[in-house]
């Protein structure tokens, strides 16, 4: 008989990046969703205050965090320029928010802004790394339901659960109050939406790990003439070839009918607008105001100091030996190892120089 082997039809592959050397050696990364739905409240507590600083300050003109006992239903403060308010209240809970999980936070608000201790927000977010269940999704779709079910619930779910002061009763005119707010402020925020706003920073590589999956441009191709962000290095390159030739070189004329400078400078220009590419991409992952890791920059200082303070016959034999320093940097521990080359270490010298971090030529030489 005649084995029948089916064809098998493969679905395409969902993949969007190259296979790396850490995809190969780690596995797979969990899925984002899934691991903040493990993490511990500590850690979704310092997620929330990442997520905030990227994703929130981009949208209101302060951001304040008030969790904690006195908060007053009120976890994360986000105003905007008209005065008005939002607020993200942010809820770590081992499965996904329920109707009874959230009643004593819609009654806090209710009752705070009956007694005017702060004025009812323009949005009010629940935030949870599980989302919400699909009852509650329903409820939060129909915000009349919402304020019903509230009402039928408030013996059990808010009375005595509100402020351990007292005990707060529905009375005719908190009622009105509640009547005269506008429920469908209630909303939630997807886990999903969590993780968007740092998606390719390197603060997303180092919570879910994957590698970097921003890609980096292309460098630019040096101008026929020095743009004008270059003049600072590019004076003291001059003023470098200067102390080498022992006359003044104050343009690129005045090497003309010098090959090897000519050539050296064309190449020093290069490595400039290549490094100036890896320094905008470290801008474009790097989360706001993180200062957890080092700029490749300051490495890059860090490792060419000792040479650039050392004695030379004149800057340009500095620069020379100060540059080849720079190449040898071993970056081995820093994130961006993957995506630096040789000519962007060469490159950061004369962005450094360009912040008059230093001169190529020393007063009393």
């Amino acid at each position: 008989m005649e084995e029948v082997i089916d064809e098998l039809n493969y679905p395409e592959s969902n993949q969007s990046f190259q296979l790396t050397q850490q995809d190969i050696q780690f596995g797979q990364a969990i899925d984002p969703v899934k691991r903040i739905s493990i993490f511990s409240a500590d850690e979704f507590e310092s997620f929330i205050q990442l997520w905030v600083k990227e994703n929130l300050q981009k949208c209101y003109n302060r951001v304040m965090k008030c969790g904690g006992a006195g908060d007053k239903g009120r976890d994360v403060i986000a105003y905007k320029d008209d005065g008005t308010w939002d607020n993200y209240q942010c809820k770590h809970y081992e499965k996904a928010l329920s109707l009874n999980n959230i009643l004593i936070e819609v009654g806090k608000l209710c009752y705070y802004t009956y007694n005017g201790s702060y004025s009812v927000p323009n949005q009010y977010y629940f935030v949870s790394p599980k989302g919400v269940t699909t009852s509650l999704l329903g409820y939060l779709d129909n915000p009349e339901e919402l304020k019903k079910v509230l009402f039928e619930r408030w013996e059990v779910n808010c009375r005595k659960k509100i402020t351990k002061l007292k005990s707060i009763e529905l009375t005719s005119d908190l009622r009105r109050h509640i009547q005269s707010i506008d429920f469908s402020i209630f909303k939630h925020v997807d886990p999903i939406d969590l993780i968007n706003p740092i998606r390719g920073t390197m603060a997303y590589s180092s919570i879910f790990g994957g590698g970097l999956k921003k890609r980096r441009e292309s460098p630019s191709i040096p101008p026929a003439r020095i743009a004008e962000k270059e003049l600072p290095y590019t004076r003291k390159i001059f003023e470098a070839y200067s102390d080498y030739l022992t006359f003044n070189v104050s343009n690129e004329q005045d090497i003309s009918n010098n090959p090897s400078l000519r050539n050296h400078f064309e190449r020093q220009r290069k490595y400039f607008y290549t490094a100036e590419s890896l320094l905008l991409f470290e801008r474009d992952i790097r989360a706001e105001d993180d200062d957890t890791i080092t700029s490749i920059k300051e490495e890059i200082l860090d490792t060419i100091i000792d040479t650039l303070e050392s004695d030379f016959p004149n800057g340009y034999e500095r620069l020379k030996a100060v540059t080849d320093r720079a190449r040898q940097s071993d970056l081995s521990a820093h994130p961006l190892l993957s995506v630096t080359r040789e000519n962007d270490k060469h490159g950061i010298c004369h962005h450094l120089a360009n912040e008059n971090r230093f001169d190529w030529v020393k007063n009393n030489e």
